[in-house]
């Protein structure tokens, strides 16, 4: 069973089920709480479903929970349980929690190594409308202006259905400036198109070459 991958990809993007509004704004439960390991990113997510938190983020259930949906959508989809409730709870537990936490990590370097790169630009988050509406990690700032945005992503990403790459392309469109994609090894967390990005940025915006 492919990690985050395979046909319980597509069967849990086809119903939403990891969809925020359905389970949990997870990157920015971990922005905000800041989980030092996957257990407490686990509780934590647990806890902002049965508990109010002054932060505002609610969950809509457990890892267990969004297990459960995954495991019945196979009856909606394909009449049959092809795969136990175990592996389907596994397969959320490593979206949620492995990738969301490696994802987080992974946007802190490239703020970082974008920073060093473009002289005389901010990096910054993006506000949360943009990060879970409009499909914007971050944001590049010239002038007290955004110039571009950035949206960091596992190669993998290139694999996903095309009705993914349209849905996210078109939400990406509603910023007003440009949204640039940086992928990065999953294995490694280096980046894979780092250079074509920056000069990008560059190019665009006429910034000097270092």
């Amino acid at each position: 069973m492919s990690l985050t991958g395979g046909e319980l990809n597509k069967l849990n993007g086809d119903y939403g089920i990891s969809a925020p509004d359905k389970s949990v704004p997870v990157i920015k439960l971990i922005k905000v709480h800041k989980p030092g390991s996957r257990e407490e990113l686990v509780k934590l997510i647990g806890k902002h479903h049965k508990e109010r938190c002054e932060c505002g983020i609610l969950s809509q259930g457990s890892i267990e929970d969004f297990g459960k949906n995954l495991y019945e959508a196979q009856i909606k989809d394909w009449g049959r349980y092809k795969y136990s409730l175990r592996e389907c709870i596994e397969w959320e537990y490593n979206l949620f929690v492995v990738q969301s936490l490696k994802g987080e990590s992974v946007e802190k370097k490239a703020k970082e190594i974008l920073a060093n790169e473009l002289s005389g630009i901010e990096i910054k988050d993006s506000n949360k409308y943009y990060d879970e509406e409009l499909r914007v990690d971050l944001e590049i700032r010239h002038k007290d202006k955004t110039i571009a945005g950035i949206q960091v992503k596992p190669e993998s990403y290139k694999l996903v259905r095309k009705n993914v790459h349209h849905m996210n392309k078109y939400r990406n469109s509603l910023v007003g400036f440009r949204v640039l994609y940086l992928y990065y090894d999953y294995k490694t967390e280096e980046f894979i198109n780092l250079r074509e990005v920056v000069e990008e940025i560059k190019k665009l915006y006429s910034l000097p070459f270092n």
